[in-house]
């Protein structure tokens, strides 16, 4: 079991958000969660150890556990 988070960051847009798990541990970790930004895993699935073998074992990933997927704007890093 693998996890990526290729960013991180998201805009409250609903009474939904207010809920929201991101918010509530960014806040918690004093990062600005309204700050969408690339992190430097953007490309661990494509990274490779010096042996040739892929860092990210393939098998089940879990994606974007700090942002919302369907995200409009990515700020560079």
């Amino acid at each position: 079991m693998a996890m990526w988070n290729p960013w991180r960051g998201c805009k409250k847009c609903s009474d939904g958000c207010i809920h929201c798990y991101i918010h509530k541990g960014d806040l918690k970790r004093n990062i600005n969660t309204s700050e969408i930004i690339k992190t430097k895993d953007f490309k661990k699935p494509i990274e490779k150890l010096k042996n040739g073998n892929y860092k990210m074992k393939s098998g089940i990933v879990y994606l974007c556990f700090s942002t919302d997927f369907l995200i409009e704007t990515i700020t560079v890093q």
